[in-house]
């Protein structure tokens, strides 16, 4: 058998391989962290529910400085979106959109990511009241459809996620408990 044909059966079974892999790897991307913070859920609402002051505590945006950002539509209202540009591969450029408000309790967010790669995602900010405390929720919530689900067992994109989380509701405390 010639060299070529030998590369090609190979190039084959390796495609089959990952094609195979891929059906049974879960594409569903589900992060959820949560934080008890000592001060009352309106502290909480005014850096939840509004792009520019959600951006002063998520831990994603202080990663690039340098980065082109843009905000449209009513600040603080459903359909605003804070969209973003940067040099850097890990951020790359998207959007995030307020889809809807429950005013003192949820904010839903939908991201688009465009580049490195194309992605939508959904966060729900949850905020609940209890005593003089309020419970703070993210979550993340994503799809990777099949075969490009196979990335999910290259990628620490769950682990990258709950970091991120844990460090923006980190950030949210500190500035929610100096008020």
């Amino acid at each position: 058998m010639s060299i070529l044909k030998k590369l090609l059966i190979a190039l084959l079974a390796s495609s089959a391989m990952v094609l195979i892999t891929a059906t049974f790897v879960d594409g569903n991307i589900k992060v959820q962290q949560t934080i008890d913070i000592n001060a009352p859920v309106e502290n909480i609402w005014n850096f939840t529910s509004n792009l520019t002051a959600l951006n002063s505590w998520n831990a994603w945006f202080k990663r690039d400085r340098m980065m082109r950002t843009s905000i449209r539509g009513d600040e603080g209202h459903p359909g605003s979106s804070f969209c973003w540009e940067s040099d850097s591969t890990e951020l790359g450029e998207g959007c995030l959109t307020i889809s809807q408000l429950t005013i003192l309790r949820n904010v839903t967010l939908d991201i688009t990511v465009y580049a490195p790669y194309r992605m939508h995602a959904k966060t729900y900010i949850s905020l609940q009241s209890m005593s003089n405390k309020t419970r703070v929720t993210l979550n993340f919530n994503s799809h990777i459809p099949y075969p490009l689900n196979i990335i999910v067992l290259f990628t620490r994109a769950r682990k990258t996620i709950a970091t991120n989380y844990t460090l923006s509701l980190q950030e949210l405390k500190r500035l929610s408990e100096v008020q």
